[in-house]
């Protein structure tokens, strides 16, 4: 028999048994079971306090006007009686609504002294801004030529957004007039059905029919184009009837006809698309059909339609084929005459000025370009109305604006200031109704500052003009100053426009409504025997208010409205029906009183009364809007502590026993814990409800019972065990002896204190990155003290080379934390002392050609340091070391880094292009050459990683190689060295030296190749100046491993410095998260990386990649912490091959101590949020931190516990006990080597 055969079979056999031996069940079910205590501590605590307001069922109908004790009005009205009736005359018959995604009020604004100073080649000496507009001002000529053309038939507006300003809860607002909620941000992405009342219910609902002769209100035909985020919202209204369209079902439906076409939104690289989509079917609604009309002038509007598409493919849709009448936009019964002449609402939504924001930033030409084309369209619409016989009016503006940087999301001034420009083919407001709305905004202005409570409101609130800065802070000079004075502009709010817009076209008011009128478009409808039209519209959008404010208190105990603030409200309703009353007796009989100017002057004052009291409610609900939830609050947080306790005993207990007894003694308490747990919560939950402190629902109460009994008997019989209490791995309380590794502690522990009392206070908050970077330091300063302590108390020898190694480690981390300090992405709140440095220019939103360029570097750096790491124990001679770590990982990131580069030389390449183009015929500006070239590097670097390093590690994930050195025969066996084995041939057989390269480090260097594959993944999805920071951060967490492997040679008590390293790790995750261009804000979520190797938005995918650029640092430092316990263990390691269940059990303790860290930083976020809930920066710093704890809390644990050591860690122990006493090996290189001779 031969050896080799021979030793092969002894090697199966022992591979089988030590695989047997090594058990994960009880691994899986603790780290389930942590990772669901947290998860079920954030959702109890979230829906507390980030609470969504109750939605009324109601609906407002114009059949019963929202009066409910007016002077001879009754309380409730016949069906008979007001089913002809309006809540207020129809001022149009038709509408069109033109969204220009993120149209921020300056882009909308026309400055004469703008275009005279910067205009020129020679600028302003002393300028920022020398002989250049910028590009984004000036750029809409047609909304400033009409209003200076036709003042009375047109008006600008700043429009004032409530944040958060994502698209969803922007849409939610203009359509249903309600303040967003700060949870909703989340399904900006995901859509979410609006059930409430909404002017687009109102405008598809059947007519009534005919009572007595008289026509009910008529259907409407809507045509819907653009963003798809309307059809997520509203699948109903925005339902196409195309193909169902016959007599009959146009009959029985009684909602006229509709046309949707909606475009994919998400996709924010493309500029194009969903313009392209609107402009190129807007002609076959605004122009007449040819056959019937074939005048010069429609020819050349028609063909100025055609020139404004930049992609010619767009007319390749089915939508624009005549031959095929079901495939265009006509059906058998709506011809193209009945689209042109039969409309009576068209919504129109672009996104090519807010992608251009997102992927080029508002500093770029390529946004002038897309403004220019908006702007000839905004004529185009223009003419069209202007041909109309139909009174119509358009309306359009931004749902928001955007910062510096493209983004949106936040409340930053700029974000939230969108425009709005109102435009009609009839005159709408006069001179005269100006200055008679002027004086109500004013009297309305006055009564809101008098009172205190809206003496506290935002200024746009209390004033209803506003001077636009945004234009002027552009422009200042060398030493600060403004070059001109900021234009005045009248300012709305946005939920305004859906009580103007319901009364301008006949329909009722949206029962849910908050919003104001704008007062401009009633003023001027003023027939000297009828009600002053504002005072009319005003006390009818009071009552609708005052009538939901009630409605709301009835239905919810919890409404969370004060009892002054309810008094107040009513006392100014009551005085503004009381004015009202006055004016009506003043008038007595005789209509011709009305324009008596005392009478005037009475109307203006009652209309400002009923003004202030929307503007205060509003104000009011603005301030205290959280239906805070104090017993959800507390059970979630109890449940979050109580998850920590848990990590923390599985961490102590750990170190004494296997899993297995863990479970055995745990798990059938926290079973029943559980249970208990569940009856006690759900018999409380009722007492709760019915005493209105709560509104937790029978799901709550048993997620709560649940989660707090099991984590408490857990804990409890885990503490129990007078044997092995949670502190008896600390023997005799030797850990109050001041040693090196104590101090050590000490000051992780302070470190980690700091950073929990960091949200203490919101200016600490916001200046979480500088705080995090001190603590940092301060920790690898006192290692780096424990380093040179250790050399001048040991002379010459492997103690004092330890030391110099330790010291040589801790500083290289100063040194890198400093370099990861350098990339920063400013919050608005640290602006005036922050200079944004991620993108490469203070100015810049995408990175430059040279940062890209410096992104090649890693290339070569991060597998160099990699092959250095491994080369101490002669790891790096192995073949998987040498085919992935020194080629395999270079290609992936070499071809990372080369998508960026192109992708940086796009968007070079586009400024350009969009520059030299004219702005209604040009290729689009994002396209270019190298994008398929892009997509197939991103492709290929992604494949490379996990298709070809991910297989080979799985394959063989050992760094392991024979040598058989030229020595003599040994006739003993010599002593193995540290990071060699030496081994014999059986007895019977010429005997051999032969020595195993990578063997003293051989699970080490096994769990670094896998982390190179995730390292590789993440480096993909991680723009330049992140894919650096980001190397630096692998570099610095491989030195701190190394760091600390050191300091145990010199340390007695070394297993004591666990708790140190871990907690250095954690905080390194958040130095690298702050580097690599993130802040605890929504707008510095890098949105554009979702398409990175992706086309087309595929919601799933661009998820994960957006989640994998954000928590990359999370994800890398959790995956790299099982090298905490893995690095240098020898392949021979006795105690994984004696207990392999105590093993295990040991670094799933190190995975309980990290997860430990983030819970407990969630948890001091959580509950400062909770305290400062009143906090004016509650929905701004504080509350946005939180939400960001949860992902990365529960990601990095999941990571962790779930993958990295269930199962990365544990197909390495497996495969390290199938080699057994690596027999099979020697005996392999052996027989080649014999071969050879």
């Amino acid at each position: 028999m031969s050896l080799n055969s021979e030793t092969s079979r002894s090697a199966k056999a022992e591979s089988a048994t030590s695989q047997a031996a090594l058990r994960v069940r009880a691994h899986w079910l603790v780290s389930l079971l942590l990772v669901a205590l947290s998860a079920a501590g954030f959702w109890l605590f979230s829906r507390g306090f980030l609470l969504t307001r109750m939605v009324l069922p109601d609906h407002s109908l114009p059949s019963v006007l929202p009066f409910q004790s007016a002077p001879g009005t009754p309380e409730s009205v016949g069906p008979d009686a007001a089913l002809a009736s309006e809540w207020y005359p129809a001022k149009y018959e038709r509408a069109i609504i033109l969204v220009v995604d993120a149209l921020r009020v300056d882009f909308a604004m026309w400055s004469d002294e703008l275009n005279s100073t910067f205009g020129t080649a020679g600028g302003v000496p002393g300028s920022q801004h020398i002989g250049r507009l910028m590009p984004y001002h000036n750029r809409l000529p047609a909304i400033a030529a009409l209003s200076r053309e036709r003042p009375d038939q047109s008006m600008l507006y700043r429009f004032r957004a409530d944040p958060p300003t994502t698209t969803l809860q922007r849409l939610k607002g203009l359509t249903t007039g309600q303040l967003p909620t700060f949870i909703d941000a989340g399904s900006n992405f995901a859509g979410s059905t609006v059930d409430e009342d909404n002017w687009l219910q109102a405008l598809r609902r059947p007519p009534i029919g005919i009572i007595n002769g008289t026509k009910a209100a008529r259907s409407h035909n809507l045509v819907f184009l653009g963003d798809d985020t309307w059809i997520s919202m509203f699948p109903n209204e925005l339902s196409d009837t195309q193909a169902t369209e016959t007599n009959d079902t146009l009959q029985k439906s009684r909602t006229g006809w509709a046309r949707v076409r909606p475009f994919p939104s998400l996709n924010v690289w493309d500029l194009d698309t969903v313009d392209d989509g609107v402009l190129s079917r807007l002609p076959m609604f605004l122009l007449p059909p040819e056959s019937e009309n074939k005048s010069e002038i429609i020819r050349k509007e028609r063909e100025q339609w055609r020139q404004l598409v930049k992609q010619p493919h767009m007319w390749e849709h089915s939508d624009f084929n005549e031959m095929t009448q079901a495939n265009s936009m006509v059906s058998d019964k709506v011809g193209h005459a009945q689209l042109h002449h039969e409309w009576d609402m068209i919504i129109a939504h672009g996104l090519g000025v807010d992608h251009c924001g997102h992927r080029f930033g508002p500093d770029h030409s390529a946004i002038s370009h897309k403004l220019a084309q908006m702007n000839t369209a905004i004529e185009l619409i223009v003419n069209a109305i202007d041909r109309n016989d139909k009174p119509t009016a358009l309306y359009v503006f931004g749902d928001h604006g955007m910062d510096n940087k493209g983004d949106h999301g936040g409340d930053s001034p700029r974000e939230v200031d969108a425009g709005l420009w109102i435009y009609s083919n009839r005159k709408w407001h006069s001179k005269e109704s100006d200055e008679r709305t002027a004086r109500v905004l004013r009297n309305a202005q006055e009564l809101i500052s008098s009172n205190a409570l809206g003496s506290s409101f935002d200024q746009d609130l209390k004033e209803s003009w506003w001077r636009n800065t945004h234009l002027s802070d552009d422009y200042k000079s060398a030493s600060g100053e403004h070059l001109f004075e900021a234009p005045e502009l009248r300012s709305v709010s946005q939920i305004d426009l859906v009580s103007t817009l319901s009364l301008s076209l006949g329909l009722p008011i949206p029962f849910n409504n908050l919003g104001t009128a704008i007062p401009e478009m009633f003023a001027s409808d003023n027939d000297s025997s009828a009600e002053w039209g504002l005072l009319s519209v005003l006390r009818l959008n009071a009552a609708q208010v005052l009538r939901y404010i009630e409605k709301y208190v009835s239905n919810s105990r919890s409404h969370g409205f004060t009892d002054d603030a309810l008094r107040l409200w009513n006392d100014m309703y009551n005085q503004a029906e009381d004015s009202y009353r006055e004016l009506a007796d003043a008038i007595g009989q005789n209509p011709k009183n009305r324009r008596q100017p005392h009478i005037r002057e009475l109307e203006e004052r009652v209309a400002a009364e009923y003004f202030a009291f929307t503007r205060m409610v509003l104000g009011s609900l603005r301030q205290m809007w959280a239906q805070f939830d104090p017993v959800l609050i507390l059970a979630g947080l109890g449940t979050l502590v109580l998850s920590i306790a848990a990590l923390l005993a599985l961490y102590a207990q750990s170190r004494l026993r296997s899993l297995d007894i863990i479970i055995a003694r745990a798990g059938w308490p926290c079973i029943s814990g559980g249970i208990a747990g569940a009856v006690v919560f759900r018999a409380l939950s009722s007492v709760f409800v019915s005493s209105g402190l709560s509104h937790m629902t029978s799901l709550d109460a048993t997620v709560a019972g649940l989660a707090m009994g099991a984590a408490a008997t857990f804990c409890v019989a885990l503490v129990s065990d007078s044997k092995a209490s949670t502190f008896a791995f600390v023997p005799q309380l030797q850990w109050l002896a001041v040693t090196p590794a104590t101090v050590l502690n000490v000051v992780a522990a302070v470190a980690t204190i700091i950073h929990c009392l960091a949200f203490s206070s919101n200016s600490f908050t916001f200046n979480e990155d500088s705080i995090v970077l001190y603590t940092v330091q301060t920790l690898v300063l006192a290692t780096s003290l424990l380093s040179v302590r250790a050399i001048l108390s040991s002379s010459a020898g492997p103690k004092r080379a330890s030391g110099t190694r330790a010291l040589v480690c801790s500083l290289l981390i100063l040194v890198l934390n400093r370099t990861l300090a350098y990339s920063t992405v400013c919050r608005e709140e640290q602006l005036s002392a922050c200079t944004p440095t991620f993108y490469g220019a203070p100015s810049a939103s995408i990175s430059t050609v040279y940062l890209a360029a410096a992104n090649v570097v890693m290339v070569w750096l991060v597998p160099s340091t990699v092959t250095y790491a491994l080369r101490r124990s002669y790891s790096d001679r192995a073949m998987v070391s040498k085919l992935w770590v020194s080629l395999g990982m270079r290609v992936s990131m070499g071809m990372a880094a080369a998508y960026w580069v192109l992708d940086s030389i796009d968007g070079q390449t586009a400024s350009g292009a969009a520059a030299a183009s004219s702005p209604t015929r040009s290729s689009a500006v994002n396209g270019s050459d190298w994008s398929d070239m892009r997509m197939a590097l991103a492709r290929m670097a992604a494949g490379v990683a996990l298709g070809g390093g991910l297989a080979a590690w799985y394959a063989s994930p050992f760094c392991l190689d024979v040598e058989l050195p030229n020595v003599p025969i040994l006739s003993q066996p010599q002593a193995l060295p540290t990071n060699k084995g030496a081994s014999r041939a059986p007895a019977g057989q010429s005997q051999r030296t032969a020595v195993i390269l990578g063997y003293g480090n051989a699970y080490g260097a096994a769990y670094l190749i896998f982390v190179t594959v995730v390292f590789c993944v993440l480096f993909l999805v991680q723009q330049p100046m992140g894919g650096i920071m980001l190397s630096l951060l692998f570099i610095e967490l491989i030195l701190c491993v190394e760091l600390f492997d050191a300091l145990r040679d010199t340390i007695e008590e070394a297993s004591s410095l666990l708790c140190a390293q871990v907690i250095l790790m954690a905080q390194l995750s958040y130095v690298g998260y702050f580097a690599t261009g993130h802040q605890f804000t929504l707008v510095s979520i890098q949105w554009s990386t979702a398409f990175v190797g992706v086309r087309e938005m595929q919601l799933v995918v661009c998820g994960i990649i957006v989640a994998l650029n954000t928590l990359g640092s999370f994800v890398l430092t959790a995956a790299c912490m099982p090298l905490a316990v893995l690095w240098n263990e020898s392949l021979g390691t006795q105690l994984l091959r004696l207990a392999p269940d105590n093993y295990i059990s040991r670094i799933t303790g190190a995975g309980a101590a990290y997860a430990a860290y983030h819970a407990v930083v969630s948890v001091s976020s959580a509950a400062c949020a909770a305290w400062f809930r009143r906090h004016l920066m509650v929905w701004k710093i504080f509350a946005p931190r939180f939400m960001f704890s949860v992902p990365i809390t529960l990601v990095s644990s999941a990571v962790l516990l779930l993958v990295a050591i269930g199962l990365a860690t544990v197909h390495i122990l497996r495969m390290g006990l199938s080699v057994g006493n690596t027999q099979a090996m020697v005996a392999q290189k052996l027989h080649m080597a014999s071969k050879s001779s």
